[in-house]
């Protein structure tokens, strides 16, 4: 397995820098009920099969559900490390076989804005601590709203979810629109999701790569395609990930593929814009209203 970082305590400006071979996906939407946290689920357990350290994080401050869809029951979550002096050590839930998860609750109507002394140390926590992985799988709040996007613009990577339906893609392109208009916008792929063939799922991607085309003047490529079954729906009212629930189901098999591209795009080239400090920081300044604070 690749070592996940050398020289770990290396530091810029005083402070930790970020793994350097720490590989941040973030998986996101244009609109909910597109199967997101499925595949952020799936992929980090694909990694995991294929022997990576991988951390999922559950950045979806109002909605979070990743612990639902694995069976999981976290006594504390980020909003515990944040707000409740946890320790982000003892928030992390472990299982063996299956990716380290970072909950967040779910409901919390408001919370409280952290000093700036202890907000620099727990982006530092947050830093040293995912030095440990070699993927940080992070699963966002779907939509454009101003929490969701002042997120994915911190990231190297965003892969978009999307379906088959004309809200799905209409919202996924209003999406890519923003995030490509951002002075330092990440990279963006698409994971197309929920599809009856292969067939149908390039013809998605080539359509909606169509409009990216002619109206933002670039096209996106395609990490995944993964075929709907009924399976999946089964897995998770199992609250298991489908890779384990019914292996050798086709969504199991593209997520594995999905796994193996997601791979193959971080060794041909690396990112552009590696994981940042700003987005350590915005994590601890989302609150469940969706906003910033200043």
């Amino acid at each position: 397995m690749e070592q996940v970082m050398e020289n770990q305590n290396r530091t810029t400006n005083d402070c930790p820098a970020v793994a350097r071979q720490l590989r941040c996906i973030a998986i996101g939407s244009g609109k909910g009920g597109v199967g997101k946290t499925t595949v952020s689920v799936g992929l980090s357990h694909a990694l995991v099969d294929l022997g990576y350290r991988v951390l999922l994080f559950d950045a979806d401050m109002g909605l979070a559900n990743v612990d639902l869809q694995m069976g999981l029951e976290p006594k504390f979550t980020l909003q515990d490390v944040v707000y409740g002096g946890c320790s982000l050590e003892r928030a992390i839930i472990a299982s063996p076989g299956a990716p380290d998860v970072l909950a967040s609750s779910s409901g919390a109507r408001e919370m409280v804005s952290l000093n700036e002394v202890r907000r620099e140390m727990l982006v530092d926590e947050l830093i040293s601590f995912s030095a440990r992985y070699d993927f940080l799988i992070i699963d966002t709040e779907a939509g454009i709203g101003p929490g969701a996007i002042a997120f994915l613009q911190t990231m190297p990577q965003v892969n978009i979810v999307v379906m088959n339906e004309p809200t799905s893609v209409m919202d996924a392109y209003s999406l890519i629109k923003i995030l490509s208009g951002m002075p330092h916008p990440p990279e963006v792929r698409l994971i197309i999701n929920n599809v009856k063939s292969e067939r149908e799922g390039l013809i998605l991607a080539s359509r909606l790569n169509e409009a990216t085309k002619r109206f933002l003047g670039r096209t996106f490529e395609v990490s995944g395609i993964i075929l709907h079954d009924l399976v999946v729906g089964d897995a998770i009212r199992a609250r298991q990930s489908v890779l384990h629930f019914a292996p050798e189901s086709a969504p199991a098999l593209g997520l594995r593929n999905l796994a193996r591209s997601v791979l193959a795009a971080n060794k041909a080239r690396e990112s552009s814009k590696a994981l940042s400090r700003s987005a350590f920081e915005t994590i601890t300044k989302i609150g469940n209203d969706g906003k910033v604070s200043a």
